[in-house]
């Protein structure tokens, strides 16, 4: 089996283009979500960033991504600076759900157990999830023709009730 390169070549082209029209998109889509055109500058730049093959993603390795001497506009940014996340997130929902529309789409709910690795995981206290003490997550994905759009998912805290102390 040969492979041609110009075929090769074009396609990875044509699919650069591609997410860059639909990058800018996404962005253009949160951008009333940030008051300051730098806050909105480096929106983006943080959100390219996330996307490339980093072995790992935090403030330190975005920085040096991006260029920057160290991590403290990155982390300003995440902890103090003005922007409005929940609108981004429902923004960013919004333009993805209408990428992805699709008549044959099927939405799967999927609620999981997981272990709780200590006291600090979600709610803090011992919740019940079938035979294992867990925090149950929910979340939803939509699944059609155009791709996958993965919901947040929504950590579910049992009402208080008391629990054997074991």
């Amino acid at each position: 089996m040969t492979t041609d390169q110009d075929a090769v070549a074009v396609g990875a082209t044509i699919a650069g283009g591609v997410w860059s029209e639909c990058f800018r998109a996404a962005m253009a889509a949160v951008a009333a979500c940030f008051p300051r055109r730098e806050s909105r500058l480096l929106a983006r730049d943080m959100a390219e960033a996330m996307l490339t093959g980093l072995e790992t993603r935090n403030c330190w390795t975005l920085a040096e991504a991006l260029g920057h001497a160290s991590p403290s506009r990155l982390q300003h940014f995440l902890s103090r600076g003005v922007w409005d996340h929940d609108a981004v997130r429902d923004r960013t929902a919004t333009w993805a759900a209408g990428e992805l529309a699709d008549d044959d789409a099927v939405l799967i709910v999927d609620e999981t157990g997981d272990e709780k690795s200590s006291t600090d995981a979600v709610g803090a206290a011992r919740q019940y999830s079938g035979a294992l003490g867990a925090r149950i997550s929910i979340s939803a994905r939509q699944r059609g023709v155009g791709g996958s759009l993965r919901y947040d998912p929504v950590s579910v805290r049992p009402r208080c009730h008391p629990c054997s102390a074991d």
